[in-house]
C-alpha cells in the first residue's frame, strides 16, 4: 500500500472519531520502527486538512540521568523502568486533555541536554485540538487508556536494529557499538513491552513498516 494512502486513511480516521476534549492519538512501536518518523508524517497529512494539531512526544519526560541510569548505562531493564517520568507524562499532559481536564497542559517536563527538570507555563487548549504523541512505550497498561486513538509501528528487531544503528552511529562513536545497544537495552527492553502488554493487539491499528514506501495494515 502506498505510504501516502495509508497515511491519508488514518488521517480520516481520526478526524471522525467523535470526543468532548482533544483528540489523543498515541504512536507507539519497538525503538527504532520509524513511529517518530511516521507520526511526523500524519501531522502534516492532519495539517493540510486544516485541523489544529500539537505533535509532541514521551521523550519530552525524561527522568534524570541518575534516575535513568541507576541500573546501569546498558541496562535494558534500567531502560524499561526508569527512562521516563510517567507520572508528570500522565498528569502533566494526558489526563488534563482527557473527559474529565481542564484543557491546562504541558508538552514537556524536561531538559534532556542540560539534565534539569522544567516547568513551562502552563497551555490552555480548545477541544479540536489533536494530539500527536509517540513513544516507544506508550501502550503500558496504565497509559493505554489515556489515548483516544492507539498506532502500532511494526518492524523486524533486524530492521530496527539496522536502522537505529545507523541512526545512532555518532552518538555512540561507531555503527557496531550503536548496534550492540540495541542488542543489549534496546531491543531487550522492546521485547519485555511486547511480552507484558501486548501492545499489537490493543492498538487501533497495526501498521508494518518494513517496507517504508510499502507500509501496510495488519
Amino acid at each position: 500500500m502506498l505510504r501516502s494512502e495509508l497515511i491519508s486513511d488514518i488521517a480520516y480516521r481520526i478526524i471522525c472519531l467523535k470526543r468532548l476534549h482533544p483528540i489523543r492519538v498515541g504512536v507507539s512501536g519497538i525503538t527504532s520502527s520509524g513511529k517518530t518518523t511516521f507520526a511526523n508524517e500524519l501531522m502534516e497529512e492532519l495539517r493540510s486538512r486544516k485541523m489544529d494539531v500539537i505533535r509532541t512526544s514521551i521523550d519530552n519526560f525524561h527522568n534524570p540521568r541518575v534516575i535513568r541510569y541507576r541500573q546501569g548505562k546498558e541496562s535494558a531493564i534500567g531502560y524499561y523502568e526508569d527512562a521516563h517520568d510517567y507520572n508528570s507524562f500522565k498528569h502533566k499532559l494526558l489526563i488534563p486533555l482527557g473527559p474529565e481536564g481542564n484543557l491546562q497542559y504541558q508538552t514537556n517536563s524536561f531538559d534532556l541536554t542540560k539534565d534539569v527538570y522544567v516547568n513551562p507555563e502552563l497551555k490552555i487548549e480548545n477541544i479540536d485540538t489533536i494530539f500527536i504523541i509517540d513513544g516507544t512505550f506508550l501502550f503500558k497498561k496504565d497509559l493505554c487508556d489515556l489515548f483516544d486513538f492507539k498506532i502500532f509501528v511494526e518492524t523486524d528487531f533486524e530492521l530496527a536494529r539496522k536502522r537505529g544503528a545507523k541512526r545512532e552511529e555518532l552518538a555512540f562513536g561507531s555503527f557496531e557499538k550503536a548496534e550492540e545497544m540495541f542488542l543489549k537495552r534496546y531491543h531487550v527492553a522492546s521485547k519485555l513491552y511486547l511480552a507484558q502488554h501486548s501492545p499489537h493487539l490493543i492498538a487501533d491499528v497495526v501498521i508494518n513498516n518494513n517496507e517504508l514506501d510499502n507500509p501496510f495494515f495488519v
